[in-house]
């Protein structure tokens, strides 16, 4: 069973209100048609800073085309004392095509929060 596989390294951040690409975390999918991948995108320590219940969502972009399938975080509270840790996976079925396609793991701050991961992130294609 083939795997690709793309992981960060540094503190990533961002305060954007839409989908932005999460640097370093990119594969190219092969060709194959009639045939799809599990796409993984894990952030297993991500935390958000903000005054409006804060947090981020995640999601995949095959393409240049967002998934609907996505994931979000957000605090219990309007202005967290702290900023605890929110593993977030998520996981996708993606099609493969009559040619290679990449895939980018994408993100953005809910409510104008900023979304910090000071870990490892991945992107993972399973076929």
């Amino acid at each position: 069973m083939p795997v690709l596989y793309a992981q960060t390294s540094g503190t990533q951040q961002t305060s954007s209100g839409q989908f932005v690409a999460i640097p370093g975390l990119s594969l190219t999918l092969p060709e194959g048609v009639g045939v799809a991948t599990l796409v993984i995108l894990n952030l297993p320590n991500p935390y958000a800073k903000g005054n409006d219940f804060p947090g981020g969502t995640l999601g995949i972009s095959v393409g240049g085309t967002v998934s609907p399938v996505q994931a979000t975080f957000t605090y219990n509270e309007q202005s967290p004392q702290s900023t605890g840790r929110m593993p977030t996976t998520l996981v996708v079925s993606v099609p493969l095509g009559p040619k290679p396609q990449t895939v980018q793991g994408m993100w953005y701050g809910v409510r104008g929060s900023n979304v910090i991961i000071d870990s490892p992130a991945s992107l993972s294609a399973i076929f």
